[in-house]
């Protein structure tokens, strides 16, 4: 018999794989080494013994400051996760904003509830607190306020208003990696933090996510939701304590509760932990477009940039702006075509207002009609997402050069 060595065993040359010198910014050694390192340990059969989900979440929780950190799939998971050990269910209401990615309220469908939008502010973009507050019935759960573009609610007065009325809080934090409101990080102040590793964000693993909190019980029925509600799993370093002859023994039950398979693999949490190694560079090349944007716009008044709270800090996702074609007559459209003319990167509007979308006006259009957010409704149309995620002083020179030269033509 011809003898072959065992693939478990082989030595994987990641080498072979980098792009070389055209190696994107975001891709560093450590993502290779720690790559490398897995297939190293006898992946798959052997990933337990390096447990890179284990040191990403133990990780996670250090950085921003949380007792527990719980990987997932994707950021909506996190989200439903965090709904259900918030005991949000069938028949319960949800306050969440209408202008953010969808998901955000498809996760309080996916748990049975019914998503009730409140207005934004029209300065910031965020949910509006008084908005939030005369949308409070007895059925109300829970408020979801979303970090939008990485600029932070104004937590002080969701915070109240949930105090008041025994409301959990789940910060959306997919767009805000080390944002931070009153010396807290975004995602620490309320009951749950949730955040997305998808491809745009601050860090990236293709997919994934984390929910943070600092309930050990919440953290619990968090971590058992993404694990199909094994009773073993736990939350935490050494969460997880599985006895091999236990959970082998014919006799043995696995399943206490609900749940579902969104556990992150050992491949992305990998990838993941040497991006979280080096999210605050990440944060400060964003940090640093949004500065050279901000000089260019300055003064211009018939484009009003994003707001961001008094006591609050922007992980700038993106570089958001309001038109006001009603003070020189610039649509979105004419903004798109000059600022790529002057060699600007193709940009993104806004997303349409959720409950505009197709899905939610077949389900209820008598709830989610027209005029319902009003504000957001007259914001959203004229929204400029400029991109954030350069890692080089040339291309953001070029880019707020691309920037003032759009504005100037339209003067």
């Amino acid at each position: 018999m011809k003898n072959t060595q065992s693939a478990h065993s082989a030595h994987y040359d990641l080498n072979r794989l980098r792009p070389g010198k055209n190696r994107s910014w975001r891709v560093g050694s450590s993502e290779y080494k720690y790559l490398q390192e897995l297939l190293d340990g006898g992946f798959p059969e052997g990933s337990a013994k390096v447990s890179f989900v284990g040191r990403l979440e133990s990780a996670f929780a250090e950085k921003l400051g949380a007792k527990y950190a719980i990987s997932f799939t994707n950021g909506t998971a996190t989200l439903q996760a965090a709904l259900h050990a918030a005991g949000v269910g069938p028949g319960d209401e949800v306050i969440v904003p209408p202008l953010t990615m969808a998901s955000t309220s498809l996760a309080v469908f996916h748990q049975g509830a019914v998503p009730v939008f409140a207005d934004i502010d029209a300065h910031a973009f965020t949910i509006d607190p008084e908005s939030t507050r005369s949308r409070i019935t007895p059925r109300t759960k829970a408020i979801i306020p979303v970090a939008i573009y990485g600029v932070p609610p104004e937590m002080d007065a969701i915070m109240e208003i949930a105090a008041e009325h025994g409301l959990a809080v789940i910060e959306d934090a997919a767009q805000c990696f080390l944002g931070r409101y009153d010396g807290k990080t975004i995602g620490t102040v309320g009951d749950f933090g949730s955040f997305s590793f998808q491809a745009s964000k601050h860090m990236t693993c293709g997919e994934g996510g984390m929910v943070i909190t600092d309930d050990a019980e919440a953290a619990t029925r968090v971590a058992r939701f993404a694990s199909l509600g094994y009773g073993l799993v736990g939350a935490g370093p050494g969460g997880s304590k599985i006895d091999r002859k236990q959970i082998a023994h014919p006799t043995f039950k696995r399943h206490v509760s609900l749940g579902y398979n969104f556990r992150l693999s050992e491949l992305c949490a990998a990838f993941a932990l040497a991006q979280l190694e080096r999210l605050e560079e990440f944060v400060a090349w964003r940090l640093r477009c949004a500065a050279a944007f901000d000089a260019v716009a300055a003064g211009c008044e018939w484009l009003s940039p994003q707001r961001i709270p008094e006591k609050g800090e922007s992980a700038f996702w993106a570089y958001t702006f309001r038109l006001h074609p009603e003070l020189n007559g610039v649509t979105w459209d004419a903004f798109f075509d000059r600022f790529a003319r002057f060699g600007g990167e193709p940009f993104y509007g806004a997303w349409a207002l959720t409950y505009q979308e197709p899905l939610f006006q077949r389900m209820d259009p008598e709830r989610y009609a027209g005029g319902l957010c009003p504000v957001a409704e007259s914001v959203q149309p004229n929204l400029v997402q400029l991109k954030t995620n350069y890692a080089d002083d040339t291309t953001i020179a070029r880019q707020a050069e691309a920037l003032e030269r759009t504005i100037v033509s339209f003067d």
